[in-house]
């Protein structure tokens, strides 16, 4: 079962607040699963799991109908994790807070995985966050995003190996599109997805496209096929490509068949 384990939808018909919609002008229209599903067919991808894109339980309401629609569930649909948003965005203090750090300690207790969103300068708390809540289990998103275009893995890639050799964490192979330029190439993001297989593992990494953010500088096809090249080019054995390609996401979900 191939798995694409971070996509958002909205329509801004909806009550909720989307801060991406609001803040980026190529956002400011409604994506909707019908829009996302032939670029799923294409891709071969089996299923999506749909990430909070707003700090607001009426956006969480929206997603569980979606879910109800699409599956034409007649059980309560199961949530299959938490997105941990600080209170502003990129909030460097969030990481600290002692208070929110039991809470991670009850929601780790509970078996539920938790997605955390970071910029790359602020791994090293983030780190710190994982050692120091151990029993939680913890997602950072889209690589911990790095500054692609830069091509400067440096800090980056010192900050994502502590994670890796610390902590348990599991990593979203996602973001990078988004922060390659307009004119970025498979080559631009090969050193670090290689990156983060060499550090991490396949069994740790979830793959993951960041629809429809990613569509501001490629398309889902375009990030699908350069993915894919690089996992072979990389000489990836058929085992471990299926578990970045849904077999992590299907196991730190608790997904079923």
């Amino acid at each position: 079962m191939k798995i694409d384990a971070h996509v958002h939808f909205w329509e801004l018909g909806e009550t909720h607040n989307i801060w991406s919609a609001r803040k980026i002008g190529g956002l400011q229209h409604d994506f909707t699963p019908q829009m996302l599903q032939p670029l799923c067919a294409r891709a071969g991808i089996d299923g999506v799991i749909v990430v909070q894109a707003a700090t607001d339980p009426r956006e969480t309401a929206y997603m569980v109908r979606l879910a109800q629609d699409i599956a034409r569930l007649r059980d309560i649909p199961k949530l299959c994790g938490i997105r941990a948003h600080p209170p502003k965005e990129f909030d460097p203090s969030w990481f600290t807070d002692p208070g929110l750090r039991q809470s991670y300690r009850v929601i780790g207790a509970h078996g539920v995985p938790v997605d955390f969103l970071a910029n790359c300068t602020q791994l090293g708390p983030v780190c710190d966050l994982f050692t120091g809540v151990p029993e939680m289990t913890a997602v950072l998103n889209h690589g911990g995003r790095p500054f692609v275009m830069t091509g400067e893995l440096g800090k980056w890639r010192t900050d994502m190996q502590r994670i890796a050799k610390d902590t348990g964490a599991y990593v979203k192979v996602s973001g990078l599109v988004e922060r390659a330029g307009v004119e970025w190439q498979t080559d631009t993001l090969r050193p670090w997805v290689e990156a983060l297989i060499e550090d991490f593992g396949c069994e740790r990494l979830i793959f993951a496209s960041n629809w429809p953010v990613m569509t501001l500088m490629g398309t889902y096809d375009l990030w699908w096929a350069a993915i894919q090249e690089i996992v072979q080019d990389a000489g990836v054995p058929d085992q471990a490509q299926a578990q970045l390609f849904g077999g992590t996401a299907a196991r730190v979900y608790g997904l079923g068949g």
